[in-house]
């Protein structure tokens, strides 16, 4: 039991790691591309007959992105309502970024495996609606607001290695919260960051959604996203009538006679209730 507990609580960890391996392997790609569009910029010469200097109206242009940063890869469709303001509707993914780790379980439990394997992996991908308000007519400073719905699960960490016996299930494991974590019939354990699948938008930058003066333009964002509170979520959960379930736990749930690993690894996910959006988007007007 003191082993699964340090397993569950180092499964959190590796949770943690890629999270923020990803926020660096993210600054590199959003600085990379951040070159890479200055470079597009200095090259480009568009027509004069490609420019538009009137007043936008509603529905009446169409324009298309696509974007780099920590949200990850997105693409776009853009329309106007009016000069003051456009509408965005599109996705936004994350590459399938694995991070693995193997770990000596002998140190913890002589009857175990001498070693387990962790992998982890993103899940985040997401359908957005966001709507630009642009409040002085000679910039294009805007403000936005909107959602994104999708994955409530942003990291999976499982053991790719049999932890323990699988005849073991059901019978060994942790009490969480007043509940029994086991590991699954294969004698391995899966373990989510989860967070909510509607994920509240604000934030602001420059540039429009749908070019006036070029046929191409590019603009940028700065905010966050609300996706709630975050808890570390597990299949294996045994209820009262022999069965499992899947629970999330979060760590105002957990007593205080519940084991102290797992209580500081949830903790820190505890703390993470938004994520910071910093993206680059290159954009052009359909028509």
């Amino acid at each position: 039991m003191i082993f699964f507990a340090i397993f569950v609580a180092k499964m959190s960890n590796e949770c943690l790691i890629l999270t923020n391996k990803t926020m660096k392997w993210n600054y590199k790609l959003f600085m990379k591309t951040l070159f890479f569009v200055f470079a597009m910029i200095c090259v480009a010469q568009p027509a004069k007959a490609q420019s538009f200097e009137g007043e936008y109206g509603f529905f009446d242009h169409l324009g298309a992105g696509v974007s780099v940063g920590t949200d990850g890869i997105g693409i776009d469709v853009a329309t106007p309502i009016t000069d003051w303001a456009a509408l965005r509707a599109g996705i936004s993914f994350m590459p399938k970024i694995k991070y693995t780790k193997s770990i000596n379980l002998k140190d913890e439990d002589p009857a175990l495996n001498d070693e387990a394997n962790i992998e982890a992996k993103l899940n985040i991908f997401d359908v957005k609606l966001l709507a630009d308000f642009y409040p002085f007519k000679t910039s294009s400073f805007h403000i936005t607001a909107g959602f994104f719905v999708g994955s409530d699960k942003a990291v999976t960490a499982t053991s790719n290695d049999v932890i323990r016996n699988p005849a073991d299930y059901g019978n060994v494991g942790i009490k969480l919260g007043g509940r029994r974590v086991t590991t699954d019939r294969d004698g391995k354990l899966t373990v989510d960051m989860e967070v909510n699948s509607f994920k509240p938008y604000i934030g602001l930058g420059f540039g429009r959604a749908i070019p006036k003066k070029n046929r191409v333009s590019v603009s940028c964002d700065f905010g966050v996203k609300f996706w709630g509170k975050p808890g570390l979520g597990v299949s294996t959960v045994k209820d009262d009538w022999g069965g499992y379930y899947y629970h999330k736990f979060q760590y105002d749930e957990l007593g205080p006679n519940d084991n102290k690993d797992v209580k500081d690894a949830m903790e820190i996910v505890d703390k993470i209730k938004v994520y910071p959006v910093l993206n680059i988007r290159v954009c052009g007007r359909i028509f």
